[in-house]
């Protein structure tokens, strides 16, 4: 097919291709575009009106009434005052009436094109009802010599004394029947025919529910839009716009046609490539996601399964019942952990693994590792020591998780691997930096060693060392994710052995250096609290019951629902001191649901305790801005869940008496600042912790710092924000 503007094509690969000339178009697309807006800006679309009073003496008033027919109304006007009229209607004819009317003296006016009429029309007597007329006299069917030869186009309303202001679209005007019946129109007449009105007329409607009126058209406005000629000379000047356009569009498109052949090679190279990487992004993406929701769901039975198991220990039982439940609570708690391997190694795949620093007693973290393993051990008649150099800092800045679970990871494996003897930890300093130690962790086994040819395989996912009988339980996670652990805290994890000696891994962690800190201490027991009503919200009945057998046990009155816009509904009705709320829950979601909850002003206050599967900074965030006090990870541990009893429910003894506020001496503007983020977080524990060191830089502002710890102790979250708010707003104001 011929084009408008044909041009020879170049051959791909060529050292140089024609360009089509361009600005012959550019400069015809130009000139159009100029044309349209200057006529579109001199003749666009208006708004057209005609009123009678424009029309001024124009307008003759003339009065009519039943008096023709042997009536008795009676029509008055005043020719000075042509748009005022009294109308008496009085008994004597079938059909009293009376009305007044406007002719207009000049040539017909054409009512056509417009699409209202408004009327505003002062009323004195009592309410009833008129009728709009236009007279069209159209010499197709109307005579001079006769007067009643005019089409009447009418349309009725209502009228109450004062000011009546009337829209009248004219779509709702009418021609009267009676006149339809007496005149035979020729074939092609329009109906309704407003182009040739002479005459306005207001006359009596309906039943003469009136007796005596006067009425004054204040205003008579016709209004209607027109297309003007020039309009229509804009659409065609649009249409060959377009047209410039379509050329300009066919020639760029030419031009890319060109650029395209020359680089045909290139570009198909590229998109195998960026498929290739997509698809390698979206079956990893697939392969993590699945991962993370698989580890969800198996969480959700286990939070019934250590639920229980921790309640029935606490229970009085025979020897070997408590040995069954003890062994239902380990193997539930091993299970745990390889959940939290698999899901470590689908976020080191997507590459979200997080390492999160903060200060940390390591020689406590250490203590605890060490009463862990120590036990394993001894089940199977090893030796456990666990010895820290001098040197070693006791306090550091590092994610004492990340640190933990190296060292249950490695220490776990020494145990697993290693029939008889001994398993060592060392813990030792390799290096100092400014304000940085490099941390040493050696862990040592008088195992069965690791041939040579394997030691590589065995920081591969999946894989274990040794045979069968050697490798024992586990799914092979453990040590490659130590090593990312391990790489992602700034270090190192090599591995020497020697087979049918055992084996030495050492673990190299970069850390910062931290100060002592005061320690919270243990974690308070659950108070009995009889006759507090809770509320729970989970999906899982088992882990329902198991949430509900426990509160219970604590004295608390317990109501289950199964999704979030139920827990909304049941919150409102019974109004309950707590909420234990899951976040992944059908219908409405745990956080929505929270957010609903916070904005209700009644329930605002009501703690909610939310309960997931799926932990982290980004998820404690988001519920936390939610509105939670806090989130408990599932399995859910009892004794944390009795801790946050403990406080929640301690409000009369945290709650500070109240202190006059020019009595608190505020610390500077950049700690205000991070206690108000933290605040609008919802983050209590946080600003306790800031609280504290804000006390320790500087003694003058103990009384503030001691006031706002108590107030977020209690979790009086709005009486946290405030405070610190308005110490903000005296600060910016100085």
């Amino acid at each position: 097919m011929p084009t408008l503007f044909p041009f020879r094509r170049a051959t791909p690969g060529s050292a140089s291709s024609p360009r089509p000339n361009l600005r012959l178009e550019a400069a015809m697309f130009f000139l159009l575009v100029v044309t349209f807006v200057l006529v579109l800006g001199r003749e666009s679309l208006t708004t057209t009106r005609w009123s009678i009073q424009d029309a001024g003496a124009a307008f003759l008033p003339y009065g009519y009434s039943d008096a023709a027919t042997g009536g008795h109304s009676v029509s008055r006007f005043d020719p000075k005052a042509p748009l005022t009229w009294e109308c008496t209607l009085r008994p004597g004819a079938t059909d009293p009436f009376c009305g007044h009317g406007l002719r207009y003296a000049a040539a017909p006016v054409d009512l056509s094109g417009f699409d209202k009429v408004i009327v505003r029309l002062a009323y004195r007597g009592t309410p009833g009802r008129l009728k709009l007329t236009l007279k069209n006299f159209d010499p197709a069917y109307s005579r001079p010599d006769q007067s009643d030869s005019s089409m009447p186009v009418s349309v009725e309303f209502d009228v109450h004394p004062g000011e009546n202001l009337l829209t009248l679209p004219l779509s709702r005007f009418t021609v009267d029947s009676w006149w339809l019946a007496r005149h035979p129109l020729p074939p092609g007449t329009r109906m309704p025919d407003l182009r040739h009105i002479v005459a306005i007329d207001f006359v009596t409607a309906g039943p003469a529910a009136a007796t005596r009126f006067r009425a004054a058209i204040e205003a008579l406005q016709f209004e209607g839009i027109f297309v003007t000629p020039a309009e229509w000379y804009l659409l065609l000047i649009a249409l060959w716009t377009a047209v410039a356009a379509g050329m300009l569009v066919h020639r760029f498109l030419a031009v890319r046609r060109i650029y395209e052949a020359e680089q045909q090679a290139q570009a198909r190279a590229a998109r195998a490539l960026a498929e290739a990487h997509v698809a390698a992004e979206a079956a990893s993406a697939a392969k993590s996601e699945f991962l993370a929701n698989m580890s969800h769901e198996l969480r959700t039975p286990l939070n019934a399964i250590l639920g229980y198991a921790q309640l029935l220990e606490r229970e009085e039982l025979a020897p070997r019942h408590r040995q069954a439940a003890r062994t239902i609570h380990q193997s539930g708690t091993h299970l745990l952990t390889l959940i939290t391997d698999i899901l470590d190694l689908s976020k080191i795949e997507a590459g979200k693994l997080e390492i999160l620093t903060a200060p940390i007693d390591l020689a406590g973290c250490i203590d605890q590792v060490a009463a862990m393993i120590r036990l394993r051990a001894e089940e199977k008649g090893l030796a456990f020591t666990a010895t820290v150099a001098a040197d070693v800092p006791t306090h550091v800045i590092g994610d004492e998780k990340r640190i933990r679970q190296v060292l249950l990871n490695l220490l776990g494996n020494a145990v697993k691997f290693t029939a008889s003897g001994e398993v060592r930890l060392e813990v030792s300093v390799a290096g100092w930096g400014e304000g940085q130690v490099r941390l040493r962790l050696d862990v040592i086994d008088s195992g069965s060693g690791i041939p040579a040819d394997q030691i590589d395989r065995i920081f591969l996912p999946f894989e274990q060392a040794g045979g069968a009988r050697q490798r024992g339980g586990g799914t092979g996670l453990g040590l490659g994710i130590a090593r990312q652990l391990v790489s992602a805290m700034g270090g190192a994890l090599t591995v020497e052995s020697v087979e049918g000696e055992g084996s030495r891994f050492r673990a190299e962690i970069q850390c910062g250096l931290g100060v002592r800190q005061q320690l919270e201490g243990p974690l308070p027991a659950a108070p009995r609290l009889p006759g507090v009503h809770a509320l729970v919200v989970e999906d899982d009945p088992a882990s329902a019951a198991m949430l509900q057998t426990y509160l219970e046990g604590r004295g608390l009155v317990v109501t289950r629902v199964g999704d979030g816009l139920a827990a909304v509904n049941a919150a409102r009705l019974a109004w309950p001191r707590l909420i234990l709320m899951d976040l992944k829950l059908p219908v409405m979601g745990g956080a929505d649901a929270i957010r609903r909850l916070k904005a209700d002003p009644v329930l605002r206050d009501v703690p909610v305790v939310a309960t997931s599967g799926m932990t982290g900074p980004a998820a404690e965030a988001e519920v936390l801005a939610a509105g939670a006090v806090q989130l408990l990870a599932k399995p859910i541990d009892l004794d944390a869940l009795g801790a946050c009893l403990a406080q929640l429910f301690a409000v009369p003894a945290t709650t500070p008496p109240p202190l006059k506020d020019d009595a608190l001496v505020a610390p500077p503007a950049e700690a205000l600042e991070t206690l108000l983020a933290l605040a609008r977080a919802g983050n209590m524990r946080a600003i306790r912790r800031e609280a504290a060191a804000i006390a320790e830089r500087d003694p003058a502002h103990t009384a503030f710092a001691e006031h706002l710890a108590a107030l977020a102790a209690a979790y009086q979250s709005p009486k946290v924000l405030r405070l610190i708010e308005s110490k903000r707003i005296r600060i910016d104001a100085t």
